[in-house]
């Protein structure tokens, strides 16, 4: 009861530690359920009618996975197989739903059977799409209207329900269409095989798997999204919680210290009256961890909330909507616990070690006399945060962890824009590049190698270079980044050989230096790659991670690896007259529908993929400002419960209310100046010393400009005026009287 009474009498202080504790539970609970939802959503997208699924090896998602449709019928030739179901499976993108899917296959397959159609009528042949429920309302679709794709018109003939909401995200058209919208020709994603009544389905798979080395045959009921995709779903979930629970657990320490400071005192005539180190410390972690566990239950609620609310979202919230399951309510109480018992025991070994005599001498304020040179060093209110040194220290670390996060993801972001901006030595002046309109992921732009040579027959053009972007997987390196070029085109010039020369042949590959350090090889090695075998003849570096952690072949073996072989991802595009550039941009766009042309310097900002890393980063700066303005809140107030006999007698001797207002605003703007210094130079040396692990290299470049540091030294500012806005009021409201008597 005793700690109940310590936590009420401070109700102000206690509610903004449970806030701040509330959020980083929050936080652990909603984005571990969206993760999780994500990756439950996407596995389980598929529609998988059947009872065998057949997809490439190696494929690092089954939208990259390319098979020759061919292979569907010596896969019906199996004994015990009954159907075999060809499908195409690709993403496209629309301002409304970013990531719309699109299924293709065959009309009156036991594969279509699986969208069930709840108006209109099945797809029956081209030109015609059936809609899930979810992408109808985000469209504001109905049957019989038209739905452009990459240009062409598609006639809405049913809208369907499966109760999968990344299902009904999308559309699903005849194979031959969708073949066409991924560029695939004569090309599948996958098959699904039904097997006859009482077929054994591990022999069967055993048989299948057995015609072609190049694929893998799993279960349709076991079936799930890449372990390696999900765990970077969760790894991001997780990073994301971990900033707010560092915050919340230092805003929690600083709470407890000053807790104990501010009741040196009473702690004093508890120890005098016989009270033990023992019994003073429980009763201090006792508060915490109480304060924590209220935190706790209030987190899960909220981020239970919160994971609902994302996956009602138009757009994008089907796939993002994930339950709050036992094991994510056990993670949230066991994280707000440890953070009352980390955040609580320095404070209670502080108050357990109090000796009496000096507890019962102390007169207030927390802090010790600002003395010699640091007494005339800044103003009132500088000298007012170095005397409470220890706080302002705690206080900072947790907002400046948040400001740092702001300057690294601001950093990566920039670092991976300016590096796609680059892509293929692309970033020049006069330079344009071409991708495919409408993609919902950059990766999976593809372009009819025919647009090519009808860009190249333009007056204004000097060059083109086509260009293959392929993924693939290995043990060494999780994403290997193949590059497929022309080996006469002028991109060719990006790559400067540090060893050996160029490709001239389909089986000769060039690497970058990063790739030549993982897989510890040189000019004149081997490489086997997803079962093909290379001869290295050079060795690059370029500067941009991608690359140098990657090869490059001939774009005909890249567009063999792939599956595409008249396709090509990207079109490099150089101009005679870089003052036309603009002018030929508007000019492709024009004539070909399925196109999307930029300037090189800036294409990749308008892509999708760069658009979703803007609006994470933009969802950080908030979580950051709310969980980091509670800890300015907390302490402010807790500064101003400290000084109230100081502030009664500064208004006493004539101060206005509107002076104290400002020094405590300018105390709260000083502390967040701080911890933005702080944040910034652990942003740059937390991804510094990333850059230095395994792998890291190949993924990560950052590159920062002073934008970065005046959005995290302005989100700073917010910060200090709203943490301090109301604890500023509170100190101007005190009258001398009442502040005088304070004890």
């Amino acid at each position: 009861m005793l700690i109940l009474h310590n936590l009420w009498r401070r109700f102000t202080r206690s509610f903004l530690t449970v806030l701040g504790i509330a959020v980083g539970v929050a936080s652990v609970v909603s984005l571990g359920a969206m993760a999780n939802g994500m990756a439950d959503n996407y596995g389980n997208a598929l529609g998988l009618n059947n009872d065998l699924l057949v997809t490439q090896k190696n494929a690092y998602d089954v939208v990259f996975s390319s098979l020759d449709e061919t292979l569907g019928a010596r896969i019906a030739a199996i004994a015990d197989v009954r159907n075999v179901d060809p499908g195409v499976f690709t993403w496209i993108a629309f301002d409304a739903t970013p990531y719309f899917l699109i299924y293709g296959y065959p009309p009156g397959s036991v594969a279509m059977e699986h969208y069930r159609i709840v108006e209109g009528k099945p797809v029956t042949g081209a030109g015609q799409i059936a809609i899930g429920r979810r992408g109808a309302d985000a469209l504001k679709k109905r049957v019989d209207d038209t739905l452009r794709i990459n240009g062409v018109p598609y006639r809405i003939v049913g809208i369907y329900e499966t109760g999968q909401g990344m299902e009904e995200s999308g559309g699903v058209v005849t194979l031959e269409d969708a073949q066409s919208i991924a560029q695939k020709e004569r090309k599948v994603s996958l098959f699904q095989v039904g097997l006859r009544k009482g077929a054994d389905a591990d022999a069967a798979l055993a048989r299948i798997q057995a015609l072609d080395k190049e694929i893998t045959v799993s279960k349709a009921s076991s079936y799930s999204a890449s372990e390696q995709w999900t765990s970077s779903l969760q790894g991001f979930a997780w990073g994301v919680s971990a900033i707010a629970i560092l915050i919340g657990g230092l805003g929690m320490m600083s709470a407890m210290v000053m807790s104990v400071l501010e009741r040196t005192r009473e702690i004093g005539t508890l120890r005098a009256v016989g009270w033990s180190r023992g019994r003073v410390l429980r009763m201090i972690l006792g508060e915490a961890i109480l304060l924590s566990a209220i935190g706790g239950v209030l987190g899960v609620a909220l981020g239970a909330f919160l994971a609902w609310l994302v996956g009602q979202a138009p757009g994008y919230g089907f796939m993002l909507a994930g339950a709050v399951d036992a094991g994510l309510v056990v993670q949230g109480m066991v994280t707000a616990l440890a953070l009352g018992l980390i955040g609580g025991l320095y404070p209670a070994w502080t108050a357990a070690n109090l000796q009496p005599v000096e507890a019962l001498r102390y007169e207030g304020g927390g802090a010790t006399e600002v003395k010699g040179m640091l007494a005339r060093v800044g103003n009132q209110s500088f000298r007012n945060l170095w005397r409470r040194r220890n706080r302002t220290l705690l206080s900072a670390a947790g907002i400046g962890i948040g400001v740092g996060t702001l300057v690294m993801l601001g950093g990566l972001v920039e670092g991976l824009t300016n590096q796609l901006n680059s892509l293929a030595g692309s970033g020049g002046a006069g330079n344009i590049t071409v991708m495919q309109r409408e993609v919902a992921d950059m990766s999976l732009s593809s372009l009819d190698e025919r647009i090519v040579r009808q860009i190249a027959a333009m007056p204004e053009v000097k060059s083109v270079s086509p260009y293959m972007l392929a993924f693939i997987t290995s043990p060494e390196m999780p994403m290997f980044l193949i590059s497929g070029l022309d080996p006469n085109s002028p991109a060719m010039r990006h790559y400067k050989l540090v060893e050996g020369r160029y490709f001239q042949r389909p089986n000769e590959i060039v690497i970058g230096q990063i790739a030549a350090d993982t897989y510890k090889v040189g000019v004149g090695d081997t490489l086997d790659l997803n079962g093909n075998r290379y001869r290295i003849v050079g060795i690059t570096a370029t500067g941009v991670a991608y690359e140098d952690g990657g090869g490059m072949v001939a774009l005909s073996e890249a567009q063999r690896i792939m599956g595409r072989p008249r396709a090509v991802s990207f079109i490099f595009v150089d101009v005679k007259d870089p003052a036309q550039a603009e002018r030929v941009v508007a000019t492709i766009n024009a004539r070909f529908p399925e196109a999307r042309a930029s300037i090189s310097s800036e294409f990749a900002q308008s892509t999708n993929d760069m658009q979703t890393s803007m609006g994470m980063l933009n969802a950080i700066r908030l979580l950051a400002l709310f969980i980091g303005g509670i800890v300015v809140a907390n302490t402010m107030i807790m500064s101003i419960f400290e000084r109230t006999r100081e502030i009664g007698t500064l208004r006493a001797m004539g101060w206005r209310r509107r002076r104290i207002l400002g020094q405590v605003l300018l105390e709260s703007l000083f502390l967040c100046m701080v911890a933005a210094v702080f944040g910034s130079v652990l942003g740059v040396a937390v991804v510094t010393a990333i850059a230095q692990a395994p792998y890291a290299s190949q993924f990560i470049s950052a590159s920062w400009n002073i934008n970065i540091f005046i959005s995290a030294f302005v989100t700073a500012a917010v910060l200090g005026m709203l943490g301090g806005l109301y604890p500023a009021w509170r100190a101007g409201q005190l009258e001398p009287a009442e502040a005088l008597r304070y004890e």
